[in-house]
């Protein structure tokens, strides 16, 4: 049934959500992920979200904290990168979407747009974001895409102005959904098209990369089903057009990809797409993966000093869960050793005293790291890497 209870109302379909469990995290200094997540699932289309949490904040995180405009992952040169642009033109020339006006929402630092534009694109191209820090710096006017400040719940354009929006990992990161489609059906002309990418969280467990590695990025607030989506955009006025599901890469891995282009329309319609996977199972053998880790590194501690190198999501997720007295963390960044978790110092890995055991909780740079940490004059037998 319809929620009437706005805090337990499923962010997708409208319908009421329930409580499914609790996930401590962690961050750098004041961060506003510094809490506890409160993550819901809905019975009707299959969404798992962190419900006690709002796009204010995560704005201010995106604006502020984020470091996304300094990770290799997001590399618009890199070939993996690349040949997800070619994808993604692809998907809209092959249904005879080309040269319209578009706006790329969260666009980062603006590889799809500028693929576009050196492709001939003949119409108008924009890139939105609220990490300005991520947008090229002083783009040549006239002959690029052009860049503006803007959150995906209030597009800085007018009513009926576009043809074409795209949000490639956007919709994960944005609490109001609903909203978010409400604003997007009000910037594109009629019959528009909006074309939205996320992690498929039906086809986790296919890239699974690490324990609990997907539920432990924590700004990805929405675990979507195709259900979910369809709901979400049926709500709104858009009819889907086609659904894509693959696996796509990424400079440092893959990942399940779940695609809808869908089409402005008048009036609503239930959502068509049937799940295939009880998210929320997912998510709760996460949880367990990650408490039999912690156990792991505390067993290993047993009373020691112990180092952890790399202030990553893992371990964002772990710390919470580890007796910290005992523990020194380093990373090679020197932004974050000028910084602290949990009022840990986060040190120079070259200051480190070499004692006790070494965890290296980033998965994708383990080896890595693990090469730096030997370099060092870490013992083998000493260095231990998170699974």
């Amino acid at each position: 049934m319809k929620s009437r209870n706005n805090f337990n109302r499923c962010p997708a379909c409208g319908f009421d959500s329930a409580h499914l469990l609790d996930w401590e995290f962690s961050g750098l200094g004041d961060s506003i992920f510094n809490y506890t997540a409160n993550f819901n699932t809905c019975p009707t289309c299959g969404l798992v979200y962190i419900r006690n949490v709002d796009d204010k904040l995560l704005e201010s995180f995106y604006a502020e904290e984020c470091g996304y405009f300094a990770k290799t992952h997001f590399d618009i040169t890199a070939p993996a990168n690349q040949e997800k642009f070619a994808f993604y033109e692809k998907v809209l020339s092959e249904r005879g979407i080309v040269d319209v006006d578009m706006v790329d929402v969260g666009c980062g630092r603006g590889g799809f747009v500028n693929w576009l534009v050196r492709a001939g694109w003949g119409g108008a191209c924009y890139g939105v974001d609220v990490d300005t820090r991520s947008m090229p710096i002083d783009p040549e006017k006239g002959k690029g895409p052009l860049f503006m400040d803007g959150g995906a719940l209030n597009l800085p354009f007018e009513s009926q102005s576009l043809d074409l929006l795209t949000y490639f990992h956007v919709l994960e990161h944005v609490h109001d959904t609903r909203s978010l489609l409400k604003e997007a059906a009000r910037v594109l002309r009629s019959d528009g098209y909006i074309l939205i990418e996320v992690p498929d969280a039906e086809n986790y467990s296919t890239q699974p990369v690490g324990s609990a590695f997907w539920v432990s990025i924590r700004e990805h607030i929405h675990h979507f089903t195709g259900s979910a989506l369809a709901f979400a955009l049926n709500s709104q006025g858009f009819s889907e057009e086609a659904v894509l599901r693959q696996t796509l890469p990424t400079p440092e891995f893959s990942y399940p990809s779940l695609m809808v282009l869908a089409r402005k329309t008048h009036g609503t319609k239930a959502g068509q797409l049937q799940n295939h996977m009880d998210i929320s199972k997912f998510i709760i053998e996460s949880k367990k993966a990650l408490l039999t880790q912690a156990e792991k590194v505390n067993e290993l501690a047993d009373g020691k000093k112990i180092s952890i190198w790399g202030c990553s999501a893992e371990l964002f997720s772990l710390l919470p869960l580890l007796s910290i007295e005992n523990i020194r963390i380093c990373d090679s960044s020197q932004l974050k050793q000028m910084t602290h978790v949990k009022g840990l110092p986060i040190e120079n890995p070259a200051s480190l005293p070499i004692e006790g055991p070494l965890i290296i909780a980033p998965y994708l740079y383990g080896a890595e790291i693990e090469k730096a940490a030997l370099q060092l004059g870490w013992p083998e037998d000493s260095i231990h890497r998170l699974r």
